[in-house]
Protein backbone atom coordinates (compact mmCIF):
# COMPACT_ATOMS: atom_id res chain seq x y z
CA UNK A 1 0.00 0.00 0.00
CA UNK A 2 1.06 3.58 -0.63
CA UNK A 3 1.96 5.40 2.58
CA UNK A 4 2.96 8.77 1.10
CA UNK A 5 3.02 10.65 -2.20
CA UNK A 6 4.88 13.64 -3.65
CA UNK A 7 3.78 15.33 -6.89
CA UNK A 8 5.37 18.12 -8.93
CA UNK A 9 4.05 19.97 -12.01
CA UNK A 10 1.15 17.55 -12.61
CA UNK A 11 -1.89 19.48 -13.87
CA UNK A 12 -2.94 22.02 -11.17
CA UNK A 13 -0.49 20.53 -8.69
CA UNK A 14 2.69 22.56 -8.94
CA UNK A 15 3.79 20.84 -5.75
CA UNK A 16 2.03 18.58 -3.26
CA UNK A 17 3.33 16.24 -0.54
CA UNK A 18 1.15 13.97 1.58
CA UNK A 19 3.11 12.25 4.31
CA UNK A 20 0.44 9.92 5.69
CA UNK A 21 -1.90 7.83 3.57
CA UNK A 22 -3.90 5.09 5.30
CA UNK A 23 -5.57 1.91 4.17
CA UNK A 24 -8.68 4.06 3.77
CA UNK A 25 -8.08 7.78 3.22
CA UNK A 26 -10.75 10.41 2.64
CA UNK A 27 -9.64 13.64 0.96
CA UNK A 28 -11.44 16.96 0.93
CA UNK A 29 -10.80 20.59 0.05
CA UNK A 30 -12.22 23.46 -1.96
CA UNK A 31 -12.69 23.40 -5.71
CA UNK A 32 -9.54 23.39 -7.86
CA UNK A 33 -7.21 22.39 -5.05
CA UNK A 34 -6.28 19.13 -6.79
CA UNK A 35 -8.38 16.37 -5.19
CA UNK A 36 -9.23 14.58 -8.44
CA UNK A 37 -5.77 15.35 -9.81
CA UNK A 38 -4.20 13.58 -6.82
CA UNK A 39 -6.16 10.42 -7.66
CA UNK A 40 -5.13 10.70 -11.30
CA UNK A 41 -1.46 11.04 -10.33
CA UNK A 42 -1.59 7.89 -8.22
CA UNK A 43 -3.38 6.06 -11.03
CA UNK A 44 -0.80 7.22 -13.58
CA UNK A 45 2.15 6.13 -11.41
CA UNK A 46 0.94 2.53 -11.77
CA UNK A 47 -0.12 2.84 -15.42
CA UNK A 48 2.68 5.00 -16.86
CA UNK A 49 3.94 2.38 -19.33
CA UNK A 50 0.68 2.06 -21.28
CA UNK A 51 0.28 4.12 -24.49
CA UNK A 52 -3.34 4.86 -23.56
CA UNK A 53 -2.59 6.04 -20.01
CA UNK A 54 -3.20 9.70 -20.81
CA UNK A 55 -6.28 9.04 -22.93
CA UNK A 56 -7.72 6.86 -20.18
CA UNK A 57 -7.33 9.64 -17.61
CA UNK A 58 -8.74 12.17 -20.07
CA UNK A 59 -11.80 9.98 -20.63
CA UNK A 60 -12.30 9.56 -16.89
CA UNK A 61 -12.61 13.35 -16.71
CA UNK A 62 -15.20 13.25 -19.48
CA UNK A 63 -12.83 15.27 -21.68
CA UNK A 64 -11.86 14.61 -25.27
CA UNK A 65 -9.34 15.92 -27.76
CA UNK A 66 -8.51 15.03 -31.34
CA UNK A 67 -4.82 15.86 -30.83
CA UNK A 68 -2.66 13.61 -28.68
CA UNK A 69 -0.21 16.44 -28.02
CA UNK A 70 -3.04 18.52 -26.51
CA UNK A 71 -3.88 15.61 -24.22
CA UNK A 72 -0.25 15.31 -23.12
CA UNK A 73 0.15 19.06 -22.53
CA UNK A 74 -2.98 19.14 -20.35
CA UNK A 75 -1.18 16.97 -17.79
CA UNK A 76 1.73 19.39 -17.36
CA UNK A 77 1.42 22.34 -14.97
CA UNK A 78 0.46 25.56 -16.86
CA UNK A 79 0.59 23.55 -20.12
CA UNK A 80 4.29 24.31 -20.44
CA UNK A 81 6.47 21.84 -22.31
CA UNK A 82 9.39 23.42 -20.47
CA UNK A 83 8.20 21.65 -17.33
CA UNK A 84 8.47 17.96 -16.58
CA UNK A 85 6.10 16.38 -14.11
CA UNK A 86 7.09 13.96 -11.41
CA UNK A 87 5.08 11.54 -9.24
CA UNK A 88 6.76 9.84 -6.31
CA UNK A 89 5.05 7.22 -4.14
CA UNK A 90 6.35 5.31 -1.17
CA UNK A 91 5.40 1.88 0.14
CA UNK A 92 8.38 -0.18 1.21
CA UNK A 93 10.56 1.56 -1.38
CA UNK A 94 10.43 4.87 -3.20
CA UNK A 95 8.93 4.67 -6.67
CA UNK A 96 9.34 7.71 -8.91
CA UNK A 97 7.91 8.41 -12.37
CA UNK A 98 9.21 11.41 -14.38
CA UNK A 99 7.61 12.59 -17.62
CA UNK A 100 8.67 15.30 -20.07
CA UNK A 101 7.26 16.33 -23.44
CA UNK A 102 9.30 17.85 -26.27
CA UNK A 103 8.43 19.00 -29.77
CA UNK A 104 10.21 17.46 -32.75
CA UNK A 105 12.04 20.76 -33.36
CA UNK A 106 13.50 20.73 -29.85
CA UNK A 107 14.51 17.08 -30.10
CA UNK A 108 16.13 17.28 -33.51
CA UNK A 109 17.95 20.57 -32.95
CA UNK A 110 19.53 19.09 -29.86
CA UNK A 111 20.28 15.68 -31.36
CA UNK A 112 23.00 17.16 -33.54
CA UNK A 113 24.82 18.43 -30.45
CA UNK A 114 24.52 15.75 -27.81
CA UNK A 115 22.11 12.89 -28.32
CA UNK A 116 22.21 11.44 -24.82
CA UNK A 117 21.13 14.71 -23.20
CA UNK A 118 17.84 14.58 -25.04
CA UNK A 119 17.27 10.94 -25.91
CA UNK A 120 17.53 8.71 -22.81
CA UNK A 121 17.81 5.69 -25.11
CA UNK A 122 21.12 6.87 -26.60
CA UNK A 123 19.86 6.33 -30.12
CA UNK A 124 19.09 8.66 -33.02
CA UNK A 125 15.38 9.33 -33.44
CA UNK A 126 13.44 8.81 -36.63
CA UNK A 127 13.42 11.28 -39.48
CA UNK A 128 11.92 14.59 -38.42
CA UNK A 129 9.26 14.41 -41.11
CA UNK A 130 7.48 11.60 -39.29
CA UNK A 131 7.33 12.90 -35.70
CA UNK A 132 5.57 15.90 -34.17
CA UNK A 133 6.26 15.37 -30.47
CA UNK A 134 8.00 12.92 -28.19
CA UNK A 135 7.13 12.05 -24.62
CA UNK A 136 9.91 10.66 -22.43
CA UNK A 137 8.93 8.59 -19.40
CA UNK A 138 11.39 7.27 -16.84
CA UNK A 139 10.62 5.29 -13.71
CA UNK A 140 12.76 4.13 -10.82
CA UNK A 141 12.07 1.86 -7.88
CA UNK A 142 15.12 1.23 -5.75
CA UNK A 143 17.79 -0.04 -8.15
CA UNK A 144 15.31 -0.91 -10.92
CA UNK A 145 14.97 1.53 -13.83
CA UNK A 146 12.54 1.73 -16.73
CA UNK A 147 12.51 4.13 -19.71
CA UNK A 148 9.95 4.64 -22.43
CA UNK A 149 9.53 7.00 -25.35
CA UNK A 150 6.19 7.73 -27.02
CA UNK A 151 6.36 9.27 -30.52
CA UNK A 152 3.38 11.11 -32.00
CA UNK A 153 3.51 10.78 -35.78
CA UNK A 154 2.00 13.26 -38.23
CA UNK A 155 -0.83 10.84 -39.03
CA UNK A 156 -1.81 10.75 -35.33
CA UNK A 157 -0.47 7.29 -34.56
CA UNK A 158 1.60 6.67 -31.43
CA UNK A 159 4.82 4.66 -31.45
CA UNK A 160 6.29 3.23 -28.25
CA UNK A 161 10.00 2.56 -27.82
CA UNK A 162 11.60 1.00 -24.76
CA UNK A 163 15.29 1.15 -23.91
CA UNK A 164 15.07 -2.49 -22.85
CA UNK A 165 12.70 -4.50 -25.02
CA UNK A 166 12.11 -6.97 -22.18
CA UNK A 167 9.35 -6.09 -19.78
CA UNK A 168 10.64 -4.16 -16.77
CA UNK A 169 9.66 -5.52 -13.33
CA UNK A 170 8.44 -1.99 -12.61
CA UNK A 171 5.52 -2.58 -14.96
CA UNK A 172 4.20 -5.27 -12.62
CA UNK A 173 2.49 -2.43 -10.78
CA UNK A 174 -0.13 -2.58 -8.08
CA UNK A 175 -3.50 -3.03 -9.77
CA UNK A 176 -5.17 0.38 -9.53
CA UNK A 177 -8.87 0.87 -10.27
CA UNK A 178 -10.40 4.34 -10.75
CA UNK A 179 -14.09 5.02 -10.03
CA UNK A 180 -14.81 8.32 -11.78
CA UNK A 181 -17.45 10.89 -10.91
CA UNK A 182 -17.65 12.08 -14.53
CA UNK A 183 -18.32 8.91 -16.50
CA UNK A 184 -20.85 6.12 -16.20
CA UNK A 185 -20.13 2.65 -14.88
CA UNK A 186 -19.64 -0.05 -17.48
CA UNK A 187 -22.08 -2.96 -17.11
CA UNK A 188 -19.79 -5.34 -19.01
CA UNK A 189 -16.86 -4.55 -16.69
CA UNK A 190 -19.11 -4.97 -13.67
CA UNK A 191 -20.44 -8.32 -14.89
CA UNK A 192 -16.91 -9.54 -15.63
CA UNK A 193 -15.66 -8.64 -12.13
CA UNK A 194 -18.73 -10.21 -10.54
CA UNK A 195 -18.08 -13.38 -12.54
CA UNK A 196 -14.61 -13.62 -10.98
CA UNK A 197 -16.19 -13.34 -7.53
CA UNK A 198 -18.77 -16.02 -8.29
CA UNK A 199 -15.94 -18.42 -9.13
CA UNK A 200 -14.12 -17.52 -5.94
CA UNK A 201 -16.41 -17.93 -2.96
CA UNK A 202 -20.09 -17.69 -2.06
CA UNK A 203 -19.19 -15.64 1.02
CA UNK A 204 -18.21 -12.59 -1.08
CA UNK A 205 -21.53 -12.78 -2.92
CA UNK A 206 -23.32 -12.73 0.44
CA UNK A 207 -21.36 -9.61 1.41
CA UNK A 208 -22.50 -7.84 -1.75
CA UNK A 209 -26.14 -8.81 -1.23
CA UNK A 210 -25.93 -7.60 2.37
CA UNK A 211 -24.57 -4.24 1.19
CA UNK A 212 -27.32 -3.82 -1.40
CA UNK A 213 -29.97 -4.47 1.27
CA UNK A 214 -29.00 -1.10 2.73
CA UNK A 215 -30.96 0.40 -0.19
CA UNK A 216 -33.49 -2.34 -0.91
CA UNK A 217 -34.15 -5.15 1.60
CA UNK A 218 -36.04 -7.07 -1.11
CA UNK A 219 -32.82 -7.93 -2.98
CA UNK A 220 -31.97 -11.58 -2.35
CA UNK A 221 -29.45 -12.43 -5.09
CA UNK A 222 -27.56 -11.29 -8.18
CA UNK A 223 -27.51 -13.06 -11.53
CA UNK A 224 -25.45 -12.54 -14.67
CA UNK A 225 -27.63 -12.79 -17.78
CA UNK A 226 -26.25 -12.63 -21.33
CA UNK A 227 -28.49 -11.10 -23.99
CA UNK A 228 -27.40 -10.43 -27.58
CA UNK A 229 -23.80 -11.09 -26.58
CA UNK A 230 -23.89 -8.54 -23.72
CA UNK A 231 -23.50 -9.67 -20.10
CA UNK A 232 -25.56 -7.73 -17.59
CA UNK A 233 -26.14 -8.02 -13.87
CA UNK A 234 -29.66 -8.44 -12.57
CA UNK A 235 -30.92 -8.13 -9.01
CA UNK A 236 -33.23 -10.96 -7.96
CA UNK A 237 -36.03 -9.72 -5.68
CA UNK A 238 -37.82 -11.65 -2.97
CA UNK A 239 -40.88 -12.06 -5.22
CA UNK A 240 -38.75 -13.67 -7.95
CA UNK A 241 -38.63 -10.69 -10.29
CA UNK A 242 -35.30 -9.74 -11.90
CA UNK A 243 -34.30 -6.12 -12.54
CA UNK A 244 -31.18 -4.92 -14.33
CA UNK A 245 -29.07 -3.21 -11.66
CA UNK A 246 -28.56 -0.08 -13.76
CA UNK A 247 -32.32 0.49 -13.60
CA UNK A 248 -32.36 0.46 -9.79
CA UNK A 249 -30.96 3.93 -9.16
CA UNK A 250 -27.56 5.57 -9.07
CA UNK A 251 -26.93 4.81 -5.39
CA UNK A 252 -27.45 1.04 -5.66
CA UNK A 253 -25.42 0.79 -8.85
CA UNK A 254 -22.54 2.87 -7.47
CA UNK A 255 -22.34 0.93 -4.19
CA UNK A 256 -22.44 -2.33 -6.15
CA UNK A 257 -19.62 -1.10 -8.39
CA UNK A 258 -17.47 -0.07 -5.41
CA UNK A 259 -18.06 -3.34 -3.51
CA UNK A 260 -17.32 -5.54 -6.51
CA UNK A 261 -14.23 -3.46 -7.40
CA UNK A 262 -12.84 -4.05 -3.90
CA UNK A 263 -13.78 -7.71 -3.51
CA UNK A 264 -12.76 -8.74 -7.04
CA UNK A 265 -9.35 -7.03 -6.86
CA UNK A 266 -7.55 -8.08 -3.65
CA UNK A 267 -4.24 -6.36 -2.79
CA UNK A 268 -5.08 -3.45 -5.10
CA UNK A 269 -5.73 0.30 -4.88
CA UNK A 270 -9.25 1.65 -5.48
CA UNK A 271 -9.54 5.38 -6.22
CA UNK A 272 -13.03 6.91 -5.89
CA UNK A 273 -13.71 10.47 -7.02
CA UNK A 274 -16.54 12.37 -5.27
CA UNK A 275 -17.69 9.29 -3.41
CA UNK A 276 -20.80 11.00 -2.02
CA UNK A 277 -22.47 11.35 -5.45
CA UNK A 278 -25.65 9.30 -5.72
CA UNK A 279 -25.97 8.63 -1.97
CA UNK A 280 -28.53 10.20 0.39
CA UNK A 281 -26.84 11.89 3.34
CA UNK A 282 -28.46 9.47 5.81
CA UNK A 283 -26.76 6.47 4.17
CA UNK A 284 -23.11 7.49 4.49
CA UNK A 285 -22.29 5.72 7.77
CA UNK A 286 -23.64 2.39 6.53
CA UNK A 287 -21.85 2.77 3.19
CA UNK A 288 -18.53 3.45 4.93
CA UNK A 289 -19.06 0.43 7.17
CA UNK A 290 -19.34 -1.70 4.03
CA UNK A 291 -16.21 -0.10 2.51
CA UNK A 292 -14.17 -0.61 5.71
CA UNK A 293 -15.23 -4.25 6.03
CA UNK A 294 -14.55 -5.19 2.39
CA UNK A 295 -11.26 -3.23 2.23
CA UNK A 296 -9.88 -5.00 5.31
CA UNK A 297 -10.90 -8.46 4.14
CA UNK A 298 -9.46 -7.94 0.63
CA UNK A 299 -6.35 -6.01 1.76
CA UNK A 300 -7.34 -3.15 -0.57
CA UNK A 301 -6.31 0.48 -0.16
CA UNK A 302 -9.17 2.92 -0.78
CA UNK A 303 -8.49 6.61 -1.47
CA UNK A 304 -11.60 8.74 -2.01
CA UNK A 305 -12.47 12.41 -2.42
CA UNK A 306 -15.54 14.32 -1.23
CA UNK A 307 -17.10 17.77 -0.82
CA UNK A 308 -19.75 16.50 1.59
CA UNK A 309 -19.80 17.20 5.32
CA UNK A 310 -22.28 14.34 5.80
CA UNK A 311 -19.92 11.97 4.00
CA UNK A 312 -17.01 13.00 6.24
CA UNK A 313 -19.14 12.65 9.36
CA UNK A 314 -20.46 9.24 8.24
CA UNK A 315 -16.91 8.00 7.60
CA UNK A 316 -15.81 9.28 11.01
CA UNK A 317 -18.72 7.60 12.81
CA UNK A 318 -18.05 4.29 11.04
CA UNK A 319 -14.29 4.49 11.73
CA UNK A 320 -14.75 5.16 15.41
CA UNK A 321 -16.97 2.09 15.68
CA UNK A 322 -14.26 -0.02 14.01
CA UNK A 323 -11.11 -0.12 16.13
CA UNK A 324 -9.23 -2.18 13.53
CA UNK A 325 -9.65 0.13 10.54
CA UNK A 326 -6.66 2.23 9.49
CA UNK A 327 -8.54 5.38 8.47
CA UNK A 328 -7.35 8.94 8.00
CA UNK A 329 -8.52 12.26 6.59
CA UNK A 330 -6.57 14.71 4.42
CA UNK A 331 -7.60 18.31 3.73
CA UNK A 332 -6.00 20.02 0.74
CA UNK A 333 -5.57 23.80 0.86
CA UNK A 334 -4.57 26.22 -1.88
CA UNK A 335 -3.48 29.34 0.00
CA UNK A 336 -0.01 29.82 -1.50
CA UNK A 337 0.24 32.48 -4.27
CA UNK A 338 2.92 30.30 -5.89
CA UNK A 339 0.35 27.53 -6.35
CA UNK A 340 1.83 25.05 -3.88
CA UNK A 341 -0.95 22.92 -2.35
CA UNK A 342 -0.61 22.01 1.31
CA UNK A 343 -2.04 18.86 2.87
CA UNK A 344 -3.22 18.59 6.47
CA UNK A 345 -3.26 14.96 7.60
CA UNK A 346 -5.71 14.14 10.40
CA UNK A 347 -6.16 10.76 12.10
CA UNK A 348 -9.57 9.37 12.95
CA UNK A 349 -9.46 10.45 16.62
CA UNK A 350 -8.57 14.03 15.73
CA UNK A 351 -11.26 14.09 13.04
CA UNK A 352 -13.94 12.97 15.49
CA UNK A 353 -12.87 15.68 17.95
CA UNK A 354 -13.04 18.38 15.25
CA UNK A 355 -16.47 17.25 14.10
CA UNK A 356 -17.75 17.15 17.70
CA UNK A 357 -16.61 20.78 18.06
CA UNK A 358 -18.65 21.76 14.96
CA UNK A 359 -15.57 23.23 13.29
CA UNK A 360 -15.39 23.52 9.50
CA UNK A 361 -13.30 20.65 8.19
CA UNK A 362 -14.01 20.53 4.44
Amino acid sequence: MISSVKIQNFKVLKELSIEHLHQVTLISGKNNCGKSTLLEAIFFSNFYYHPNAFLTLNNLRGASSSLMTDVWKSFINVYSTENAFSIQTFDNKIKKVDVRLESADTVFNSVNNQVNDIDPFGQKTQDKSGITHQLFVSATDGEINDSLRFNVLFDGRIETTSRDQTKSPLRNCILTHYVSSKTGYNQMTLAEMYGRLALDTEEKNKQIISALKIFDPNIVDLKTIVQQGMARLYAVLSDGHKISVDYMGDGIFKLLYICISILANPNSIILIDEIENGFHYSMHKKIWEVIFKTAKESNVQVIATTHSYECINGASDAANNDIDIDFGYVRLENTDPAGIITAKCIDKEQLRSILNSSLEIR
